[in-house]
């Protein structure tokens, strides 16, 4: 059985390991693809079957950079890079895993990574159903539709940093924090790449940012 955790416990872990401090220095990217059939980018490729290729590469070890991979709720995959000591060093690692996936996915599965913020063609179901995304599902049904959607149909890229030192000045996390949160309009804007959904406009350049903006409007 899962331990459950108090709110007071969970708040003390999250704040010990994510929010640990010292001088930046490395930088790693979490990179989410939603994954077509090579020859029609409508198909979404059997899970079972991509399972099946890409099972030896979710190996410890298994990728020349040092990534892992794992799921998404709706069949996405994850592409997790290791620490880089710098911005040159992550995506030098993370090219290296990246060429890997998408070899094996070309040649075992007839599969591509398909680089799009939200699902322009279709909305899966949940592939997975791990106690996690149960209870995710659940709450995000409590506010309308859209929790589904980010779950199942959206991908985004994520960069992972150092908090920072505990200084006032731009190495401190409180510095870098109030940053990163004043950068969000200007990152949304320059990687919006999702302006279609169930194969029509909606009329945004990043239908996925809408939808996080009605999922959890504050």
């Amino acid at each position: 059985m899962d331990a459950v955790l108090s709110e007071a416990a969970a708040e003390d872990y999250i704040g010990g390991i994510c929010f640990k401090t010292g001088p930046p220095r490395r930088v790693g990217v979490e990179l989410e693809w939603l994954v077509r059939d090579r020859e029609d980018p409508t198909v979404c490729v059997p899970p079972e079957r991509l399972e099946t290729a890409l099972a030896p590469l979710f190996a410890p070890g298994a990728l020349p950079g040092g990534g892992r991979l794992t799921w998404e709720p709706g069949g996405q995959l994850e592409l997790s890079s290791a620490p880089g000591d710098s911005v040159a060093h992550c995506l030098a690692l993370t090219s290296a895993d990246l060429a890997l996936v998408r070899r094996v996915l070309d040649e075992e599965a007839g599969a591509v990574l398909h680089g799009r913020g939200l699902d322009p063609y279709r909305s899966p179901g949940r592939v997975l159903d791990s106690p996690r995304y149960r209870a995710m599902e659940a709450h995000f049904d409590r506010g309308g539709p859209w929790g589904r959607v980010m779950m199942r149909s959206t991908a985004a890229l994520q960069v992972s940093l150092d908090a920072g030192d505990d200084s006032d000045g731009p190495t401190g996390f409180r510095h870098r924090w109030t940053l990163a949160h004043r950068l969000g309009p200007v990152l949304v804007a320059a990687f919006a790449n999702s302006p279609v959904w169930q194969q029509r406009p909606t009329g945004w350049m990043s239908t996925r940012q809408s939808i996080w903006a009605r999922m959890d409007p504050l």
